[in-house]
């Protein structure tokens, strides 16, 4: 069985072995290395000749000098060997193929030995002739200064050192142990000897020094070369610079975006000079000197930097350049056209309205700010069309589109020098250069015209209408949007009137939106802090004179120099969609103030067609009432028989439902719209609340006095409880009873009052309803 300590000294000796005999030999190179290695001794060339030949002629002269034949003879065979070594040096400078290669590391391998041993020998005769000592000890250091040069630079090959201090080393050492008296005999012998192996250790270290150098310089050719061939099949366009922005590497791809030939580029070459010389940028010179001024200033600070230029076929590329740390930079240049053409088709389609290929809002802001910029005098005319919604609801979408395409053709058409952009979904502007009130105003009225006409789709003929504002730049404003807003002032004043309507901007309507937003935000201000505040209204029982209900209504805080009614608080409200907060505030404030007041009162509300919408306002009205312990049976619902009108259907189930559990539903204000007794049967109502208009002119007028009892009549049919508004004075009292109207509400009763007077307003109320009950 082997020992393991032995099998592994076997291991490391045969490492050293293969070390040894490859640093022995040059063939363990690759050709293109042994090739690069070999060729560095022609750098050799003069220093081996002069050297060689002092060596030489210093050898010829002693020998000539002591007479030594034997001296004479090694000297002829060191310069031989000189003259070996020089051919081998000269020989290199030229390219060698394989064959050639070995035969000049060959021959410069026996021209070392041979001079080394040519030295040896003379050292040898001269010392054994016995001449002088100087004489002996100067040819000492030169032959061992021979071949300490020759194996410790780069020449030096580990096999020639080895030969060398053998032929030299040896005769010298055993020359001077034998002849040179003790004890520097002995010292002498063993330097000589050491001062051999450390040459030849040097000349060891030296060639793989070199081969390490020469083998990392290979593969930094190497992955230089395919670092090279990816950037030349590399489609991107890249050109690599070093630091001072001289071209390194331009691949194929910028050589043909650029028109550069292959003979056109050469290295070393500027950057600037490459992009002048490019004969694709010959019409881009604005372009590049504009970007060479900006890269010079940026290039100092080592920043990136890039810019645009244009090629001859007007092809845009992007050009930027980025730094390398302790590289350099790399170009990269970018073909952007169809980039640029996809963003600009794109710019073009955001501007433009895809159903009718109009421009759109941004278009218009674009063209208007164009125009003011340039001083002209323009009028801007907004167009809203009247009755689209129905289109819609009545023929479909496809044909609403239509409609909307349709009106876009005939206002684009009606004067080839208007501009007219699509800005919203029923809504046009035209842009024309009379700057001219009565101008503008007949333009307005032909396209009020052109828009009238009705159009055919298939079997269906869409009419619609439209309502237009005007304004005039400079007259009204000078900058786009504030032309803008003034126009869509005068739009909005259009469309408050009925049918089709033009109107100008005039500064109050200004004064108006601005008195407007004032109003709305202190409501919602209001709302959103919870401080509206309720007034209560007591409603007489007619029969008894006993109060047996309350409505409660909501009123803004009060404000004595701006004060805000109960209309318009409830106009702002729904427009704003907060009726329903308005609702929830009203209710919880009122529910907690009936529940604590005697008797079996009702709480009265008024709602809107919009909150009565809302799948959630019966939960919450439950909730409120719940929180106040006031039943349901003890609360009504108004409202507006005129709101009914506009959308019954969305209510019906709510309504339904308040009926089911017990609550009051009031038509409020009945007799002042349309009154239909169809409505009164089909809506799940259980009173009606006689508008106060009605009571207008009775005692005097008796077509009112008819008129109202028509109104009574037709709630009576029904079945449904009476309740009469606005009762100010004993005659209309009266004609309530006379009509059979079960409950009265008015001035003449009381007014609203705020909650801590209410106990006393129904003490007064029901003071006054018995005195005249007394009386009649």
């Amino acid at each position: 069985m082997v020992d393991p300590a032995l099998d592994t000294q076997f291991s490391l000796w045969a490492l050293i072995g293969r070390r040894w005999r490859s640093a022995f030999s040059v063939s363990t190179l690759p050709f293109e290395l042994k090739q690069e290695f070999t060729q560095s001794l022609g750098k050799y060339f003069m220093p081996f000749l002069l050297g060689g030949l002092v060596a030489a002629g210093l050898a010829i002269a002693i020998s000539l000098y002591i007479g030594s034949l034997l001296a004479l003879s090694f000297a002829a065979v060191a310069l031989v060997g000189f003259g070996f070594s020089v051919t081998a040096c000269y020989a290199a400078r030229r390219p060698l193929n394989t064959d050639q290669l070995v035969k000049v590391e060959s021959r410069y391998l026996l021209g070392a030995t041979m001079a080394s041993a040519g030295l040896g020998g003379i050292v040898l005769a001269v010392i054994y002739v016995q001449a002088e000592f100087i004489l002996q000890t100067l040819l000492v250091m030169v032959a061992l200064a021979a071949l300490g040069v020759g194996n410790g630079s780069g020449p030096g090959r580990p096999a020639a050192a080895f030969a060398q201090a053998a032929s030299l080393c040896l005769p010298v050492a055993i020359a001077t142990l034998i002849f040179w008296p003790q004890p520097w005999n002995y010292a002498s012998f063993i330097g000589v000897l050491a001062y051999g192996g450390a040459c030849v250790s040097l000349s060891l270290r030296s060639f793989a020094g070199q081969s390490d150098m020469l083998r990392a310089r290979e593969q930094q050719r190497a992955e230089r070369l395919r670092v090279d061939a990816a950037l030349q099949h590399l489609n991107q366009s890249t050109v690599l610079l070093d630091q001072d922005l001289q071209v390194v590497l331009i691949n194929q791809s910028a050589r043909h975006m650029l028109g550069l030939a292959d003979d056109m580029v050469v290295p070393g070459m500027s950057f600037p000079d490459l992009l002048v010389m490019a004969p694709n940028l010959a019409r881009a010179t604005g372009d590049r000197d504009e970007f060479l001024t900006h890269a010079r200033l940026l290039v100092v600070a080592r920043q990136s930097f890039n810019g645009v230029l244009r090629l001859n076929d007007d092809r845009v590329i992007d050009l930027e350049c980025n730094p390398v740390p302790d590289v350099g930079w790399v170009a990269v240049l970018r073909d952007s056209t169809g980039e640029r053409n996809a963003i600009a088709e794109l710019n073009r389609e955001v501007r433009r309205c895809t159903l009718t290929g109009l421009p759109n809002r941004r278009a218009l802001g674009e063209e208007l700010d164009r125009r003011l910029r340039m001083g002209e005098g323009l009028s801007l005319l907004l167009i809203d069309l009247d009755g689209f919604k129905q289109v819609n609801e009545r023929h479909g979408h496809a044909v609403g589109d239509r409609m909307i395409t349709r009106i876009g053709f005939r206002l684009r058409t009606a004067d080839p020098g208007l501009f007219v952009a699509r800005m919203g979904s029923d809504e046009f502007a035209v842009l024309t250069h009379e700057a001219n009130a009565a101008a503008a105003l007949a333009l307005a009225q032909s396209l009020l015209e052109t828009i009238d006409t009705p159009a055919r789709f298939a079997e269906a003929e869409v009419s619609v209408g439209a309502a237009i504002g005007i304004a005039l730049a400079p007259g009204d404003a000078v900058l786009s949007d504030n032309l803008v807003h003034a126009a869509d002032l005068a739009l909005l004043a259009a469309k408050a009137e009925p049918g089709n309507q033009i109107r100008l901007y005039d500064p109050r309507l200004a004064e108006h939106a601005s008195r407007s937003a004032a109003l709305e935000s202190r409501v919602r201000t209001a709302i959103r802090t919870q401080m509206i505040e309720v007034a209560y209204q007591p409603i007489i029982d007619v029969a008894s004179g006993k109060v047996v209900a309350v409505e409660a209504l909501a009123r803004m805080p009060a404000s004595p120099e701006d004060p805000i009614s109960s209309e318009q608080l409830v106009a702002v409200a729904e427009a704003r969609g907060v009726i329903g907060q308005l609702r929830r505030q009203v209710m919880r404030q009122a529910a907690l103030v009936i529940a604590h007041l005697p008797g079996e009162l009702s709480l009265w509300v008024n709602t809107s067609v919009s909150d009565l919408k809302s799948p959630a306002m019966i939960d919450e009205m439950l909730a409120d009432l719940g929180d106040a312990q006031l039943p349901c049976q003890r609360f009504a619902i108004e409202v507006t028989e005129t709101a009914l009108m506009t959308d019954e259907g969305a209510c019906f189930a709510n309504l339904r439902r308040l009926i089911d559990l017990g609550a009051g539903v009031a038509m409020d204000d009945f007799g002042a719209g349309f009154s239909s007794l169809d409505r009164l049967r089909r809506l799940p109502i259980n009173a009606v609340k006689i508008s106060g208009t009605l009571m207008d002119g009775i005692g005097s007028d008796d077509v009112a006095a008819r008129i109202f009892g028509l109104a009574a009549g037709l709630g009576q049919s029904v079945g449904v409880l009476l309740v009469a508004e606005g009762v100010e004075q004993p005659e209309q009292l009266a004609m309530v009873r006379a009509n059979g109207i079960h409950r009265a509400q008015g001035f003449l009763f009381s007014q609203p009052v705020a909650a801590s007077r209410l106990p006393a307003a129904i003490l007064a109320a029901e003071a006054v309803a018995h005195g005249l009950l007394q009386r009649a």
